[in-house]
């Protein structure tokens, strides 16, 4: 009897050593898996991070025309105005850019899915907002540009031909106003198909793959209770 009791001990301590093992090898692979999604996520952001870079270099030669324009034609109001508004956007374009660039940098794959799910937010809020930011004024910004250009050759766009300006104000301000506005009313709660769409449209694929990359795992690790 004794030396059955014995047995059952023995078995029991090697079962309880092989279920160790197994749970030290699931974790293991479960670790691998989550390390290799991670790394996933974060070089779907590469294509994001590349684009700000071209964006924040693209806004250097709009703050020199723009300099350059206003600085060289003082005693002329239009351009003086056109130049200052060139350098202007071209400023928000490298801070937008920089801003995102930050926030890409500063996500820690290291850290809880829920943290680094919570960065990636305040990531898509930024760049969604730098793209309003950006492309909203493109409605009325082809005019300063055309008048910096035309200015670089002597010619005040706006002293030769008023009417093209005006015009373009009256299309491009509505324009600009118009789109804001739907922007804002797709966004309602009223809407949510809609809203998704239109949040989707302006988050942009890297940031979506992230995401749904980053939902899969927190979605495993809370059926596997991690």
């Amino acid at each position: 009897m004794r030396e059955h009791m014995m047995e059952l001990d023995d078995l029991k301590t090697v079962w309880q050593s092989l279920d160790r093992r197994l749970e030290q090898q699931n974790r293991l692979a479960w670790n691998q898996l989550k390390d290799r999604r991670l790394e996933k996520a974060k070089s779907g952001l590469r294509p994001l991070y590349w684009g700000q870079i071209v964006q924040s270099v693209c806004g250097i030669p709009v703050i020199l025309l723009g300099v350059a324009t206003w600085s060289q034609h003082l005693d002329v109001p239009s351009l003086v105005v056109a130049g200052l508004v060139l350098h202007m956007y071209g400023v928000l374009m490298i801070v937008c850019a920089g801003r995102t660039l930050w926030l890409i940098s500063r996500i820690d794959y290291s850290a809880p899915v829920v943290g680094i799910q919570r960065e990636l937010a305040e990531l898509r809020r930024a760049y969604a907002m730098s793209g309003m930011a950006v492309g909203l004024p493109q409605w009325v910004m082809w005019m300063p540009f055309l008048m910096a250009l035309l200015g670089l050759v002597g010619v005040d766009l706006f002293a030769r031909a008023p009417s093209v300006i005006y015009a373009g104000l009256a299309i491009g301000i509505p324009g600009l106003l118009l789109t804001w506005w739907f922007h804002r009313w797709s966004l309602h709660p009223n809407h949510p198909q809609l809203a998704k769409f239109m949040e989707d449209s302006v988050t942009g694929k890297s940031l979506l793959k992230a995401h749904k990359i980053l939902d899969d795992v927190r979605r495993f690790e809370e059926e596997d209770g991690r």
